[in-house]
């Protein structure tokens, strides 16, 4: 009979907390929007990943645009032997980072990462001085002369998203060992 009574004490307990977290995000805005660049950078700068990626945020006088700059320095191809895996933190409205809020990987890194970009995978590989490329991408030194972020819209990428600013931990792994680390700082608003 009591291990009757802990069991159902457990089983209320447990649909509180789900209904009330669900509750919580159900609250949030969600809708079409705009994608806002922030920040980006290395997840650690000491770090030697075989995939090095040195990328900063310019704002293109001309077109008034954000691009992306920089360059890439991989000793490794870039294939279908890695995983893009990517986690996403929320900023709450007190601004602090919920961590882990979203998380997604997938297997064939350059593949997943091809298909993820979809129609814009030529332009935003040109940008970052990849010009002609597929998979798998060579080892070498890449110069990003400009890729215009507002190129991620024609992307295959969800088309409404819960609005906020989020940090975006976006890796590639193989056999857990981490080949290359980007973190970027992006908000989401609505259009």
């Amino acid at each position: 009979m009591n291990l009757f009574l802990i069991n159902s004490l457990i089983v209320l307990l447990l649909s509180c907390i789900e209904s009330s977290a669900l509750n919580i995000f159900t609250k949030l805005p969600l809708g079409p929007y705009k994608l806002i660049f922030k920040h980006i950078g290395n997840c650690d700068s000491s770090q030697n990943n075989k995939i090095q990626h040195n990328f900063y945020l310019s704002r293109n006088p001309k077109s008034n645009v954000t691009e992306i700059k920089g360059y890439s320095n991989s000793s490794v191809p870039f294939d279908d032997t890695l995983f893009l895996e990517a986690t996403f933190s929320f900023k709450d409205a007190d601004g602090n980072w919920k961590d882990n809020t979203f998380y997604h990987k997938s297997p064939k890194g350059c593949s997943s990462f091809k298909h993820l970009l979809g129609a814009s995978w030529n332009a935003i590989m040109d940008g970052l001085g990849m010009q002609n490329v597929t998979c798998p991408i060579s080892p070498g030194i890449y110069t990003a002369t400009g890729m215009d972020t507002s190129l991620l819209s024609n992307a295959n990428i969800p088309k409404t998203f819960v609005y906020g600013t989020y940090k975006i931990r976006h890796y590639y792994t193989h056999k857990k060992e981490v080949y290359s680390c980007l973190i970027y700082i992006v908000e989401f608003k609505p259009v």
